[in-house]
């Protein structure tokens, strides 16, 4: 017996020490942090969202992926291998504002945002910059599909043109809002919810491409520009020293912060490997060294760069903190003091204004507010514009496909002679059948030469009328459609379709 357990005892610590060799020899497997077992689904998601709003992206990927929120898993994702590319620029400053109306204290032209809706956009929603004297528009408006694009139109004298998407590549199933040029106009500025982010809005740049004359693919503009939170309106002073931008990184909902960043070392990109130093850049604290700032750029086009000009940002400045002190003062005394004191002021505005007036600056009660004159940079508000009259044309009605209960197959996938656009959905190494349309008819059925089958719906004799419907079909369940063309049946690139209309 003793001689039977003796060797059972050898067996098991044999096979046990082989075990444990086997595991030694083993890769390791890489495995996700699994989610606290105790924890509801939504707290855990909140636990994700709140790391992923504090840069912990790895960490939160692991919760999300836990959850089955591959999306905001990718956003994680997203902005970790956007870690490579962070600019360290130099903050002026930064002040919070209202988001009702915060872009009304960026350095632009007085009198050239617009309310919505207007005759570009019928719909309550985001304003529109039009200066004075500009012949081509950006907006963001609601595309067929329901979703805010951003379009152009031109003024053709006493008519504008049918708004039309900017380009393809700057077409998403979310939303894309404030588009702004760079002064020199090469560069397209937005933001968009919906093109490869980091989640929320982030801020994203287009080049214009002089040779095929169109706007490039666009490219995020990474930290800190872009962030987990909502980041918009992107705007280069004129005088190519300032770049500012909003964000509500670290504000209410309903307020937003503007950003005022040296361009020179806004533009310069280096890896940041820690979330302890990055959540340090996104901060963007301002910096405490007034020799850096210039208030030029900050005021408004025509009460800038002389005496008159500061004394009058000073005194208003002083005045609404007299007027803050007498709204809290219950003193008698010091009621008729603080009074005294703000009668004064308001007589040295009155002589300011007077000064203006005589050398065709004009001021008014709305222009007058300033914010941050006690900082060393001012925030002055321009006013917005009057009612918008513009005449714009319409796009003629192209019923190029329908949308039912069941899709149905072209009868005949021939294409009409000449050059041709289509919306090609997906390819497959199989049949589609009905249910894979959607809806969608007619569907343009092609076997390719790798014995793959392309399906592509409706006809466009250009490459607008194909642009207007793309997000409508990406909309029902193709996010990933695509704008092909062809001539006379056989395919071609797009851009030589394009420049042969």
């Amino acid at each position: 017996m003793k001689r039977i357990l003796t060797v059972i005892f050898f067996l098991v610590s044999a096979g046990l020490s082989l075990r444990a060799q086997n595991i030694m020899d083993a890769p390791v497997p890489i495995t996700m942090p699994l989610a606290p077992a105790r924890l509801s689904p939504d707290k855990i998601l909140a636990r994700a969202d709140s790391l992923h709003r504090a840069c912990r992206f790895e960490e939160a990927i692991g919760l999300y992926l836990s959850l089955g929120e591959e999306g905001k898993a990718a956003a994680s994702q997203n902005a970790l291998n956007m870690m490579d590319f962070c600019a360290v620029p130099h903050v002026v400053a930064r002040q919070r504002f209202s988001r009702k109306d915060f872009f009304l204290y960026y350095p632009l032209e007085p009198h050239a945002w617009y309310a919505s809706p207007h005759p570009l956009d019928s719909l309550q929603g985001y304003p529109l910059y039009y200066p004075k004297g500009a012949d081509v528009l950006y907006f963001s408006a609601p595309d067929r599909s329901g979703s805010r694009s951003l379009f152009v139109t031109e003024n053709l004298d006493s008519l504008w043109r049918a708004p039309r998407p900017v380009e393809e590549g700057l077409l998403s199933t979310g939303s894309e809002i404030f588009p702004m040029l760079s002064p020199d106009g090469k560069t397209l500025y937005f933001a968009s919810d919906g093109l490869f982010g980091m989640g929320g809005y982030d801020l994203y740049s287009s080049a214009w491409d002089d040779e095929n004359g169109t706007w490039g693919e666009p490219v995020n503009m990474g930290f800190p520009f872009s962030s987990p939170a909502d980041d918009f309106l992107l705007v280069d002073t004129a005088d190519g020293k300032y770049t500012l931008f909003a964000s509500n990184r670290e504000c209410s909902r309903d307020s937003v912060c503007i950003y005022v960043l040296d361009y020179g070392s806004s533009r310069q990109r280096k890896p940041v490997r820690s979330c302890e130093d990055l959540q340090r850049i996104v901060s963007l604290r301002p910096s405490a060294d007034p020799t850096r700032i210039d208030n030029g750029s900050a005021v408004q086009s025509g009460t800038v760069g002389n005496a008159n000009t500061r004394l009058y940002i000073r005194k208003m400045e002083e005045a609404r903190v007299l007027l803050d002190s007498i709204s809290v003062t219950r003193n008698p005394a010091r009621l008729d003091s603080l009074r005294a004191l703000l009668e004064e002021v308001n007589l040295e505005l009155r002589l300011v204004e007077q000064t203006f007036l005589q050398s065709g600056v004009v001021t008014s009660a709305e222009d007058r507010e300033v914010v941050g004159a006690d900082l060393g940079y001012t925030f002055a508000k321009n006013a917005m514009g009057g009612r918008l009259r513009m005449k714009v044309d319409r796009h003629p009605s192209h019923a190029s496909f329908r949308v039912a209960p069941v899709g149905r197959f072209a009868p005949d996938n021939t294409l009409p002679p000449g050059i041709v656009y289509q919306i090609e959905l997906f390819t497959s190494p199989r049949h589609a059948s009905l249910e894979d349309l959607h809806g969608l008819s007619p569907v343009y059925e092609r076997l390719s030469s790798q014995l793959r089958y392309t399906y592509s719906v409706g006809t466009y004799p250009t490459y607008v009328s194909a642009l207007l419907d793309l997000n409508v079909v990406r909309s029902l369940g193709f996010p990933h459609a695509r704008i092909t063309a062809y001539r006379d049946g056989r395919s071609i690139p797009v851009t030589l379709a394009r420049n042969e209309e």
